[in-house]
């Protein structure tokens, strides 16, 4: 009797994950997570700041977890735009922070009992069928929170969580690029940008994951993110007074909430692959 051997993908996409001075926190979270997935360890790039931390994370990582380690930039707004400079045109490139420890698809009717690259491989097909350049996942972990919302946001400006998410790579396209001097919230800003340029962003707001994003505390953490929060939600409602509004948790720190903005693109998109080899 013959095995049946297991159909590969035949979409194609890559995963990039920046990272720094955490090198058993990604192993053991993001890597482990996407093992355990069983994606395709060939897909997988862990880009860190400089060549002390390369052979820290060389000693460190699993071999076979990822294809390889790249030696990028420091500041993860800085990486994530070097990351989008070494892969062609039109490179579905999907973005995960190093402490993405699960991935829940419970939720969701659609992908409910499919593969997280059946996830990747659709997230990046309907980006291409709405006329949208980015996709995310909702931005809240809690189930709670998740079960009454719909399948697919698309018809309105929504936040792309920068931990987790999908590109079509534009590398040429600058009016993309996020200010270094946003770190804090370049993901807000991000969100903006595609939206201003595309008219449409897509959110899957069933999908909810799990990071150590969701369980930072402490007097000390607070009080350090206080005063930044402030100067980039000030910068951004100075740049952006259309698309959203300062608000103040209860917890002191600052955030920008983006205004329920229609969208304007539901054409479908067709992106050129450019002949220039990728970098990596």
């Amino acid at each position: 009797m013959k095995k049946t051997q297991k159909k590969k993908s035949n979409c194609r996409y890559i995963i990039a994950i920046p990272s720094y001075k955490r090198a058993e926190l990604c192993n053991d979270k993001t890597l482990s997570m996407l093992k355990k997935n069983k994606i395709d360890r060939q897909n997988i790039y862990v880009y860190v700041a400089n060549e002390e931390e390369y052979n820290e994370y060389k000693k460190t990582l699993d071999p076979s977890s990822y294809n390889k380690i790249v030696l990028g930039v420091i500041g993860v707004t800085q990486q994530r735009q070097f990351i989008s400079e070494q892969w062609k045109e039109g490179t579905h490139i999907v973005y995960l922070d190093d402490d993405v420890e699960k991935v829940d698809m419970s939720l969701s009717k659609n992908y409910k009992g499919k593969s997280l690259d059946f996830f990747f491989c659709n997230a990046f097909q309907v980006c291409r069928e709405k006329g949208s350049y980015i996709w995310g996942i909702y931005p809240v972990y809690n189930p709670f929170f998740r079960k009454p919302r719909p399948e697919v946001v698309s018809d309105h400006l929504v936040f792309i969580i920068g931990a987790f998410y999908g590109i079509i790579n534009r590398p040429a396209l600058k009016s993309l690029d996020i200010p270094s001097h946003n770190s804090q919230k370049d993901d807000v800003e991000r969100s903006i940008k595609y939206f201003q340029q595309d008219g449409i962003v897509i959110r899957f707001d069933k999908i909810g994951f799990l990071t150590k994003y969701f369980n930072v505390g402490g007097l000390g953490d607070l009080e350090s993110r206080i005063q930044p929060s402030k100067i980039i939600s000030e910068y951004l409602q100075k740049k952006y007074p259309d698309y959203g509004k300062i608000w103040t948790r209860k917890k002191g720190t600052y955030e920008f909430r983006l205004n329920r903005i229609p969208s304007s693109k539901t054409n479908p998109i067709e992106t050129k692959n450019k002949t220039r080899k990728n970098k990596i």
